[in-house]
């Protein structure tokens, strides 16, 4: 269903984090053609990532309370997201966001219901929270280019040379010798903001040689694996176990030019993977980073380099100890912030 006269009227629920779901779906029920959530910090002590991310708030750079916002639900004619001022969104709390086609005269319906819906929650034992609506009429043509604001282009300096990651939309000159990687952020994972990318990208600099074969697991966006063939190297698989990730990814390499060097797959981290990487990196929680330790052994060649980011500082000490029981010798420890990377090779 098309938004009548390119309109679409936006109802924001602030509730909790265990009414979600069935916000989500009473939204549905109503007729929404996409359901949004959005929670606290993903990195809180409640967060379980579902595939290992190190989450970055895409389009959230330089805004206050904006947490990580999570698209449940789209049909064909729903916005791919809307941004919308939200407060912030508080430990517990949750505010789900439905978009339906058409004038405003549907907000009183809508709140309507879900008011009487909100005093039904407790019966069936969860807790309503604030119950907060917030109710308004939104053009798409306001949110369709006004997002692609937040993203700039992101230099990474390695030791001799530099990469700058940015917009497929955007302008930029480089300077000489300097490597560009155009990519579409449109999808919600990393776009070279984040200090663990930023980690994996200096890494890239210094360690892809001409024809090297990279391994990227978690790949995301797949930022990594095209910043990598952009540097030189003769082959990279990316990895994924998202199928959103994968989608992405794929994209963003057919946007960068380099399909013919990269393949995107899913893939549960280097389970089944029969291929071996000069390079190895891994941009994933530490709990995840521990699980794949065992296969590096297999699929590094005997010179290779592996590298472990997404770690916290705090972490450090113990993924340096899995590493070594893993028969890799760290090598380097690179700090940026409240993360760090840990890049180590082959005991000879």
């Amino acid at each position: 269903m098309e938004p009548v006269n390119d309109l679409w009227t936006v109802v924001e629920l602030r509730t909790t984090k265990e009414a979600v779901e069935a916000a989500t779906a009473k939204m549905r029920d109503l007729g929404a053609q996409g359901v949004a959530v959005e929670e606290a910090d993903p990195l809180g002590p409640d967060f379980v990532p579902k595939f290992g991310e190190i989450y970055e708030p895409e389009g959230t750079a330089g805004k206050p309370g904006m947490g990580n916002k999570d698209v449940a639900s789209e049909s064909p004619g729903a916005p791919r997201w809307a941004e919308v001022a939200t407060p912030a969104v508080g430990p517990g709390e949750a505010v789900v966001t439905g978009y339906w086609p058409g004038e405003p005269h549907r907000w009183q319906h809508i709140s309507a219901l879900l008011k009487n819906w909100l005093d039904l929650l407790p019966t069936w034992g969860l807790d309503p929270g604030k119950g907060d609506i917030a109710v308004r009429t939104v053009r798409e043509a306001d949110w369709a280019d006004a997002w692609k604001q937040y993203y700039r282009p992101v230099t990474v300096r390695g030791r001799e040379r530099v990469l700058t990651v940015c917009p497929a939309w955007e302008t930029y000159m480089p300077e000489l010798g300097e490597v560009v990687v155009r990519i579409d952020p449109g999808m919600a994972f990393g776009t070279g903001t984040h200090e663990t990318t930023r980690l994996c990208l200096g890494w890239l600099l210094d360690e892809v040689t001409p024809g090297c074969r990279v391994l990227d697991v978690g790949c995301g966006s797949g930022i990594l694996s095209v910043s990598a063939a952009a540097l030189g190297a003769g082959r990279v698989l990316a990895v994924d176990l998202d199928p959103l990730a994968v989608e992405a990814a794929w994209h963003n390499v057919e946007v960068a030019g380099v399909a013919d060097r990269v393949e995107v797959r899913r893939g549960d981290l280097l389970d089944g993977i029969k291929e071996r990487g000069d390079l190895i990196v891994a941009n994933l929680l530490a709990d995840l980073v521990e699980r794949l330790l065992p296969d590096v052994h297999r699929c590094l060649t005997p010179k290779g380099r592996f590298l472990a980011s997404g770690i916290l500082v705090e972490q450090e000490d113990r993924l340096a100890q899995a590493m070594e029981a893993a028969g890799l010798s760290v090598r380097e420890i690179r700090r940026d912030g409240a993360w760090c990377a840990l890049s180590g090779e082959l005991f000879r």
